[in-house]
């Protein structure tokens, strides 16, 4: 069978994912650390080649670089012209039983209630600071001055319609409530923060794997 594959020369287009999960003492074969574009027979192939096996354990990550999947793919296909698209390396976080895991890490209702509670009043307290900052109190007194010609302590006629849509322009910018989106095309500014917040921890745990691998080299 060497033989054979020694005859393939084929070009293999390989685009490197940049996260993917694991579960400990897994062997890592090139379906799960890539995408693989080539003729339909030898994809087959690629896709079952053993690559690393895994290492760490449950909760930690490692690092498989592209040239460790391309230096795999060499060893059962020599002949074959590799193009290299995407990332350079691999994050591997381990999780084991990871639905499971998430299951039993559910938390309690409580939890999510109390959680819930300080950052409502977490953003009355906010609000409340900013109107105060800026006289909103006066602002609504003045406006109401000139709209209806006399002065009022407490002008409701522009306070109630002012908290809510205080209120209902917070839930159109944030484009959620619940489940339930207003535009389901666009991502949610939430969704847009989490997802920068992942590629930050990302890029940091790769450099961080980086700079430990060098250290140990020296």
């Amino acid at each position: 069978m060497s033989e054979q594959l020694e005859c393939i020369k084929e070009e293999i287009f390989l685009r490197v994912k940049r996260v993917v999960k694991a579960q400990p003492n897994q062997t890592l074969v090139i379906s799960d650390l890539a995408e693989v574009i080539t003729n339909k027979e030898l994809q087959d192939k690629l896709e079952k080649v053993k690559v690393k096996e895994v290492t760490e354990k449950a909760g930690q990550s490692m690092i498989v670089t592209a040239l460790e999947i391309i230096r795999a793919i060499k060893r059962e296909f020599p002949q074959s012209g590799i193009k290299h698209l995407g990332e350079a390396d691999v994050i591997v976080d381990i999780e084991e039983n990871f639905q499971n895991n998430l299951r039993d890490n559910q938390p309690s209702r409580l939890y999510i209630f109390a959680i819930g509670i300080i950052l409502f009043f977490g953003a009355a307290m906010a609000i409340m600071n900013f109107h105060a900052d800026v006289s909103m109190v006066k602002v609504h007194q003045q406006i109401y001055k000139l709209i209806m010609g006399e002065s009022k302590e407490n002008p409701l006629l522009l306070n109630i319609p002012y908290s809510i849509g205080l209120g209902f322009g917070m839930i159109v910018f944030f484009n959620q409530i619940y489940k339930y989106k207003f535009n389901k095309k666009d991502p949610s500014p939430l969704e847009i923060e989490m997802y920068l917040y992942k590629n930050k921890v990302n890029q940091f745990s790769l450099h961080q794997k980086t700079e430990l691998a060098k250290k140990s080299d020296q």
